[in-house]
């Protein structure tokens, strides 16, 4: 649904088929979302026409990255696709993982970093979805959480609270952090270098990208 801002009244509504638990993102007058009825959607931001709609072969549950024209999401199905924005036609498609993807990919410098539930961390070339590591990053747990870069380092945490520090280029572990004794599931934020990280414990962590140090720690409350 769209709402007026100024009033909170209804100005369009559209229906997908199932369930929708992703966050949609807007670019150019177009709004992009998935669903778990396994389509990807572009609907026109000012009155909510479809544009076009992309079928995948499974739930899609997380918030679409978008960049220079190009929709990259992953899928229940276990693929990752690469979706032209205007037109809605595949560029490419990524079929070697082993589970599903569940969190917002990252770009940097003409690679998607996506992790999956299959416990690893992808890098695709941007332009044809081959691989850009020689091997994925195996973390310990599933990838629920997006990842950032922080201090030059991709960092990524897997579900069982371990947090890792990998190579942009070659997605050798860097650094490991083991600080934490709680689930992560929130996408991670990274700012000057730092990434703060919330925890299922209500905690919340700071590091530095660039050599994992703890920098601090708090408490959230209830």
């Amino acid at each position: 649904s769209a709402l007026d801002a100024g009033n909170g009244s209804l100005k369009w509504e559209f229906s997908s088929e199932n369930e929708v638990w992703a966050t949609p993102q807007v670019i150019d007058d177009t709004v992009y979302f998935g669903s778990l009825d396994h389509s990807l959607y572009a609907l026109n931001a000012t009155d909510g026409t479809k544009k076009w709609a992309f079928e995948t072969g499974g739930g899609i549950a997380s918030t679409p990255l978008i960049v220079g024209g190009v929709v990259y999401i992953g899928s229940f199905d276990k693929k990752f696709y690469a979706i032209d924005a205007d037109t809605g036609t595949q560029k490419w498609i990524f079929e070697g993982a082993g589970n599903w993807f569940w969190s917002e990919a990252l770009y940097n410098n003409g690679t998607i970093y996506a992790g999956s539930l299959d416990h690893y961390v992808y890098a695709l070339d941007a332009g044809n979805g081959t691989p850009a590591w020689p091997k994925p990053f195996k973390a310990s747990d599933q990838v629920k959480s997006s990842p950032v870069i922080a201090g030059g380092v991709l960092v990524v945490a897997s579900e069982d609270g371990m947090v890792y520090g990998l190579d942009l280029k070659t997605g050798e572990k860097k650094w490991q952090f083991d600080g934490i004794k709680a689930k992560v599931l929130a996408p991670l934020c990274a700012a000057g270098g730092k990434v703060y990280i919330n925890t299922q414990s209500n905690s919340l962590y700071a590091l530095d990208g660039e050599t994992g140090r703890q920098d601090w720690n708090i408490s959230l409350g209830k």
